[in-house]
């Protein structure tokens, strides 16, 4: 080997903070003997820099060092001297010998060293510690012995009915997913969009009161990833559990943040192992937005003796940040018990083309997929998917047929004069895009809508702009995901609505923001829209996966304009997203060792 940390920086393998932290690292543990070599040292470092794409250890499982080739390049000319540096590596299992040597700096989960190798994975130990709680908990939680139904729940469920005037009867799949609610201290349901997930929760919550009997009332604690998601759990389980006020003792559902205590300038929460939340029952919706620390911080409020109920599709996007936690729990063999999928979508009818062709981007039938697209005879009117030619992007023109469509698809929205209704018009298209950057990126899209709706426009804030907030800020109630809308006061000053927030707000108090006009598919994971256009690289890449493919096309309820290319739409559906962690195996051996401090 011949090769170091500081020329895979300068390859752009590296970023500042891994180089930095392992610099920090070696002169707080300097003490346990000489520094390691620079090839130690530069695997090191990438197990730090593998983490911000997504992965929770750096794998050596394989010959190939397929982790490093798809980390995101900034500058494409880089690419070159990427490969030449990655050439240099010996194979991950020859580099998993080398740190085997190397006792002073890598151990076993028993040991206090900063870097941790199990089963062919190297973990920064926090994330070995993340993981590991994970399991510990979740396996817990299933091993616990279930709860009978009682004889009159089981007669209510065979006529049991839910909706406003209870005009629906739950599918086989929502009734399993009831009955497996009631018996276990676990329950994971997923499905796709409209399979009625938060709807089953909240039949659940309903007969979960009359599990309990007389007893005290249920504490219930419901909260999701971000400020939307947890006002549409808020407005699909809130109105079943208001009708048994007398029964449940609840709040209104939060943030993942707010329910666990956020604390300023500190990566711990107030509710934790010392202090729990005082809950008999908490229900996370929008799971799979949940990267593993997080995962790990939640689990860690929950005391053993609470119910804890998971919803989310295991086929949408993993969470931005480290881990695939909600696919790994889905595949655990330890959990199966646990896991329902709800497989009637009420969403997607006969009548749209969006059913079809979702359903075989998730099987992940390429072939059949872009014959469905390119078939302009799937779907009645409004609910088709109208495909586009997306070579017309390019990094000075888009297209006229996009300029045309979102010209006359954004005429409602411009012409709303309240809140109410500028919402709502809102709610019936967007475009989506499945990168930030580049001639289809979501920063060039919205930046050419700005100026094609609003040409004459003075400023960052402008009346009708819709921005989308890019950062927490717990003063102002307002969290990262939330989209406001930019309108004029009675005094005629703009200030910013928030449908998650009651007031407006002065914009010269908005936290960190952007325009959202265009979003990517990650920002847009967990809403919905009437219509909308979705714009995908002409390129491959490692970004373009099949569950971005299928989260995008599933955020509409009706029809989608969609520009792609035959070969990168295919490539895309064939491409499962791919993260390094060992949370589905963790859960699925017995602990070997102690739980790990969470404090850590």
């Amino acid at each position: 080997m011949s090769f170091s940390m500081k020329s895979f920086y300068e390859a752009g393998l590296l970023r500042d903070l891994d180089v930095h932290l392992i610099e920090s690292l070696i002169r707080t543990f300097l003490a346990r003997g000489n520094p390691p070599s620079e090839e130690i040292k530069t695997l090191l470092a990438l197990a730090v820099r593998v983490t911000n794409e997504g992965h929770v250890c750096l794998d050596l499982h394989t010959d190939r060092w397929w982790q490093l080739d798809r980390i995101r390049r900034e500058d494409e000319e880089q690419t070159s001297a990427r490969e030449k540096q990655i050439a240099l590596l010996p194979s991950p299992p020859d580099a998993q010998r080398a740190l085997l040597n190397c006792p002073e700096w890598v151990g076993s989960g028993k040991s206090n060293l900063p870097f941790i190798l199990e089963r062919n994975r190297l973990y920064l130990r926090r994330f070995w510690n993340y993981e590991k709680r994970v399991a510990n908990k979740l396996r817990a939680f299933a091993e616990q012995k279930p709860t009978p139904i009682p004889a009159r729940l089981r007669i209510q469920l065979a006529t049991i009915t839910f909706g406003r005037e209870g005009q629906f009867r739950p599918t086989p799949s929502q009734l399993d997913a009831v009955q497996q609610g009631l018996k276990n201290q676990l329950t994971i349901i997923t499905g796709g969009p409209g399979t009625g997930k938060t709807t089953i929760a909240a039949l659940l919550l309903r007969l979960l009161v009359a599990q309990a009997g007389n007893t005290a009332p249920l504490r219930v604690r419901m909260a999701a990833p971000t400020g939307k998601a947890a006002a549409r759990l808020q407005e699909s389980v809130g109105s079943e559990i208001s009708t048994h006020t007398s029964q449940i003792l609840w709040e209104p559902a939060s943030t993942l943040e707010r329910l666990l205590g956020y604390q300023r300038n500190s990566p711990y929460f107030r509710h934790n192992h010392e202090t729990p939340l005082l809950a008999d029952i908490v229900l996370i919706d929008e799971t799979s937005m949940i990267d593993l620390p997080k995962m790990a911080k939640l689990l860690d409020a929950i005391t053993p003796l609470t119910r804890l109920i998971l919803l989310g599709d295991k086929n949408q996007l993993a969470s931005v940040d480290p881990g695939s936690v909600m696919a790994e729990l889905c595949e655990a063999t330890a959990l199966r018990h646990c896991i329902v999928e709800l497989t009637e979508s009420k969403r997607f009818d006969a009548d749209s083309a969006v059913t079809p062709i979702s359903q075989a981007v998730r099987a992940g039938d390429a072939d059949s997929a872009w014959k469905l697209v390119a078939d302009p005879s799937i779907g009645t009117a409004n609910k088709k998917v109208t495909l586009h030619d997306a070579t017309a992007f390019t990094p000075r023109d888009v297209p006229k047929d996009f300029a045309e469509i979102v010209r006359a698809r954004y005429q409602p929205f411009l012409a709303a004069k309240t809140p109410a209704e500028a919402f709502r018009a809102l709610s019936a298209f967007r475009v989506l895009c499945a990168l930030r950057r580049g001639a289809t990126g979501s920063n060039r899209i919205n930046a050419f809508i700005e100026d094609l709706l609003f040409p004459n426009r003075k400023g960052d804030f402008y009346d009708h702009r819709v921005i989308l907030v890019t950062k927490n800020d717990y003063d102002m109630h307002l969290f990262n995901g939330d989209v406001g809308i930019l309108l004029p006061n009675e005094e005629g000053d703009l200030v910013a609505h928030f449908e998650t927030r009651e007031q407006p707000l002065p914009t010269r108090l908005l936290p960190a923001h952007e325009s959202a006009f265009a979003m990517t598919v990650h920002k847009a994971q967990g809403s919905g829209f009437g219509h909308i256009a979705l714009i995908l690289p002409t390129q491959e890449g490692p970004i373009l996966t099949r569950e971005l493919i299928y989260t995008g096309l599933t955020r509409t309820e009706t029809g989608v304009d969609l520009w792609c290319e035959p070969s990168t739409f295919k490539s895309g559906v064939t491409r499962l997203t791919a993260r390094s962690m060992g949370l589905r195996e963790q859960l699925n051996i017995p602990a070997s060792t102690p739980e790990p401090n969470p404090s850590t």
